[in-house]
């Protein structure tokens, strides 16, 4: 499925974008909070907080590049999860 057709699905509130989402982009997001945080745990945990934080932007938003936003809501959510790790210590 394209981004486009994804992007469609949050649009009209289909439980199956996320579904989509995973398949289509769920090795490339898991592999971006695992290159920060090392722990599998934390990184699913992470990938999943990505998909509800897209849930919850989408509408209003419209991103161009899917992968892009994918990977920048992503990245943020791990930075702040080893931060709040590494501040505890």
């Amino acid at each position: 499925m394209d981004d486009n057709a994804i992007i469609e699905l949050y649009w009209q509130r289909r439980d199956n974008a996320i579904e989509e989402t995973d398949k289509k982009y769920g090795t490339y997001c898991f592999a971006i909070a695992d290159n920060i945080l090392h722990s599998k745990e934390d990184s699913e945990e992470c990938v999943n907080d990505t998909y509800l934080s897209v849930w919850n932007c989408i509408p209003p938003q419209r991103p161009t590049k899917f992968r892009c936003f994918l990977a920048r809501i992503t990245r943020n959510l791990s930075f702040n999860r080893y931060n709040a790790k590494m501040s505890q210590k």
